[in-house]
Formats: structure tokens, C-alpha cells, sequence
């Protein structure tokens, strides 16, 4: 389990943490590494995926923000221990979306109606749409396993038979990654989160077999931090540069030393931050 993936999980409906758990959580850890006598204790987000890994090392903290992990790391055990003894991925998704109190969330804000209504409905059609795929994927493949149902998973950018894409109105916030923005363009641009160590995000790119490493001479070699940090500045001017007339940059600045700082690349931006 990566730190990213793990920081995915935990700020997930099945994790339902917040930043501010995550900071707690992590500051947590960290103490406790160094009360066992590591003088320079591990990143945050490195230990925040180790003790999802083993939630039974949760149990000595405060449940008000380390109840989600705990019981996120157990319900992926679960799943783990039924893939493992010959459970579908059907199965396993259903012990995850039923081990949470999403379910119930989603199903108050949909008798609620409104717009918080409206969203439930369609996370409640994307959860259906999953459970659907799933089913399927399991019925060709011969019960093969998850593996396959991921690999499908991942090569769509919208899963089959699911719902239809919809037009933005005028109206409208568009939520999107910095890659899918290119070409575009706003009068607002909010860029949210940029934090060091997540921009740049100067690890390794690629995937097990490292596919992207593949050119027309053979493998290249692979990208040096200084080529990495360029290609995260080129992406940062991407996203700022979409917007028109207003440009807003958010960041978290902890009082901690090693807690959350904003990114190198707000002192490019030639303006003084405010605190808010």
C-alpha cells in the first residue's frame, strides 16, 4: 500500500477523514516513533500506510481522529482475507461499502433531496454502476479473480453502461486535474492544495513493469529529480495559467516544523501569501 494510495483511501467515503485528521494522525505516529526511540522519525504519509496496514497498532489513540483508519485498515483486511480465499470482487466490494456508514449517509441525503439530494443520487447510480461491472467482469472472465476486474476498470475512463456523460452548464464549478485543464480556460481559477511534497511530487512516476520508460530506442532512463521538478513547475504554470482575470492558490502552513508547508512554487508566483 503506497502513502498516496493510502491518503486516497483514508480522505475516501470509506475513510471519511478530513485534513485535519490526517495532520493529528500523522503528528500522532510521528510521536510515537520518536517515544520508541527514533530520533528522525518516518514522513507522515508513510506511516499513515504503514498503520493502515496494521489498524491493531491504532487502538492507543484517540478514536475522535483515528476511528476512520482503524476501521478502514480492518475492513481491508477483510476484503484482502476474502480475495485471498476465493471471494469475488463483488464480494469484496460489498464488505467495504457495508462496513461504512456511507450507505447511510447517502441514503438521508437522497430523502433530504436539494442538491446534496441530487449528488447522493448519482454517487448511489456510480456505486450501483461499480457493483454492475463487477458482476459482469466476474461472469467473462470465469472467475478469475479481482485482478481482472481492475485491469478493466483501468483501462476506461468511464466504466461501461454507466451513466451518460453530462454537459457543464454556465452555471457550474468544473473539478478537474491539472493534465485534464490544458487547453482550457476560466475567468476564476482556484489550484487547491499545493503543498510541498505533493507539488512538486518528485517520486518516481510509473508503474510496476515501467511502461513509460519504453521509447523507439529501447528502455530510457529514468527521470532525474531535477527533470522531474521541471516537469512539475511546467505543470504548475499549466494550472495557473487557465485563469483569465483571477488566480487563487491555496496551501496549509502547520506551526510544526514537519507538519504540512506550502510548496516552493508559491514563492514563484511574485505575490505575498495571506493568511486566511
Amino acid at each position: 500500500l503506497t502513502p498516496e494510495t493510502a491518503l486516497d483511501l483514508l480522505t475516501s467515503p470509506l475513510g471519511g477523514m478530513d485534513a485535519a485528521d490526517l495532520r493529528r494522525l500523522g503528528r500522532a505516529l510521528r510521536e510515537e516513533e520518536r517515544a520508541a526511540g527514533t530520533a528522525l522519525p518516518r514522513p507522515s504519509d508513510e506511516l499513515l500506510a504503514r498503520a493502515l496496514a496494521a489498524p491493531e497498532r491504532l487502538i492507543a489513540h484517540d478514536p475522535a481522529y483515528a476511528r476512520g483508519a482503524q476501521r478502514l485498515g480492518l475492513l481491508l483486511r477483510t476484503a484482502e482475507d476474502l480475495l485471498a480465499t476465493g471471494g469475488t470482487a463483488e464480494a469484496a466490494l460489498w464488505e467495504l461499502w457495508n462496513g461504512t456508514p456511507w450507505p447511510q449517509r447517502l441514503e438521508r441525503a437522497a430523502h433530504r433531496g436539494g442538491a446534496a439530494g441530487r449528488n447522493a443520487d448519482r454517487d448511489l447510480d456510480a456505486v450501483v454502476a461499480l457493483f454492475e461491472t463487477a458482476a459482469r467482469a466476474e461472469e467473462r472472465t470465469g472467475g478469475r479473480g479481482a485482478l481482472n476486474f481492475l485491469e478493466e476498470l483501468d483501462a476506461q475512463d468511464i466504466a461501461a453502461d454507466t451513466l451518460t456523460r453530462r454537459v457543464p452548464t454556465h452555471d457550474a464549478v468544473r473539478l478537474m486535474t491539472a493534465h485534464r485543464a490544458k487547453g482550457l480556460e476560466w475567468r476564476l481559477v482556484v489550484v487547491a492544495g499545493v503543498q510541498e511534497g505533493l507539488w512538486p511530487d518528485l517520486r518516481r512516476r510509473g508503474s510496476l513493469l515501467e511502461a513509460d520508460r519504453i521509447g523507439r530506442d529501447g528502455l530510457a532512463e529514468p527521470l532525474t529529480p531535477g527533470a522531474l521538478l521541471a516537469e512539475e513547475r511546467r505543470l504548475f504554470y499549466v494550472a495557473a495559467t487557465r485563469a483569465r482575470d483571477r488566480l487563487a492558490v491555496t496551501a496549509v502552513k502547520a506551526a510544526a516544523d514537519d507538519g504540512d508547508q506550502p510548496s516552493r512554487f508559491l514563492t514563484e508566483l511574485g505575490v505575498t501569501p495571506q493568511d486566511v
